[in-house]
């Protein structure tokens, strides 16, 4: 490996996966979408939507980690950071050599899995807009994998919460807490959800690279458990020693489960979440209770 070219750095999941990566002593380049701090070496601007992004910054033997198209209200701008930039990325790649790729892309393009938590082998059908646009990315990177041979690791993330998260419903509950404001919940809170720490899914891809795979690979790194949203309820209420004003709807807008196995990833990356959801959503709501 020659470097690790981050990108999403300053995101959410890049805010943990950044140290951990240091504490491995990396050589790490990070791109940064807005002018924001002082440039570096280690540190450059751009924009993914820019077809030659990647070209002046990628040299033959680096790792691409790609965190960037997580979650955008604003339809167009997330479908052009996920497939877009996509496209961009591996036109760059493969006018080098030995280039290896990990997309961080989510279990939400396995839709609803009543049966069972899902698996890698699962067909594929998502029920949201967010699921289908990473299945369709997913899909552009094996393309080019089958087309250039390229090293292609996707890790299907579950849903993730810790500090520094901004949205998503746990920050929502707080904002609730905090503004005495309703929040209104679907499915009566009995929709269950797969959730996992974010320094557990920042280890996770640390081992996807030092347990480099050749040729085209899936794996979910989820914490393989299950938690109602009414239980999840109730942990931040009892934590947090706040009533959330809540307004419980029938309405179902989103998918009853979202849950996967993550046995391969364990076998295979020896992947394994070590974070308590109680103690993690300790750490989580003690720091949003605090901004």
């Amino acid at each position: 490996m020659n470097k690790i070219i981050l990108l999403g750095g300053t995101g959410f999941l890049g805010k943990a996966l950044f140290p951990l990566l240091q504490k491995e002593g990396f050589k790490i380049i990070t791109m940064i979408h807005k002018n924001h701090s002082k440039l570096s070496s280690d540190i450059f601007l751009g924009d993914i939507s820019n077809p030659k992004i990647l070209d002046s910054q990628l040299e033959d033997n680096d790792v691409i980690i790609n965190l960037i198209g997580q979650y955008d209200q604003n339809l167009s701008q997330f479908i052009q950071k996920n497939i877009l930039g996509a496209i961009n990325i591996l036109n760059s790649a493969i006018k080098k050599k030995n280039i290896k790729i990990i997309l961080i892309s989510s279990i939400s393009v396995y839709g609803e899995n009543l049966d069972h938590p899902s698996k890698e082998s699962d067909e594929l059908n998502p029920k949201t807009t967010y699921g289908f646009v990473k299945n369709i990315t997913e899909q552009i990177y094996q393309n080019y994998f089958k087309l250039y041979n390229i090293d292609i690791t996707v890790l299907r993330l579950s849903t993730l919460y810790g500090p520094f998260k901004k949205t998503g419903f746990i920050p929502n509950m707080i904002n609730s807490i905090n503004k005495n404001i309703e929040m209104i919940i679907y499915n009566n809170g009995n929709q269950i959800r797969d959730m996992l720490f974010v320094e557990d899914a920042a280890k996770g891809i640390i081992q996807a690279i030092k347990n480099s795979q050749k040729g085209f690979s899936i794996f979910n790194i989820s914490s393989s458990k299950q938690y109602t949203i009414k239980e999840i309820i109730e942990m931040v209420e009892k934590i947090s020693q706040h009533k959330i004003p809540i307004k419980f709807s029938s309405e179902i807008p989103d998918e009853k489960i979202l849950s996967a196995d993550n046995s391969i990833a364990q076998k295979v990356l020896q992947f394994k979440p070590h974070m308590d959801i109680e103690e993690g959503l300790k750490i989580t709501i003690n720091d949003l209770l605090k901004k």
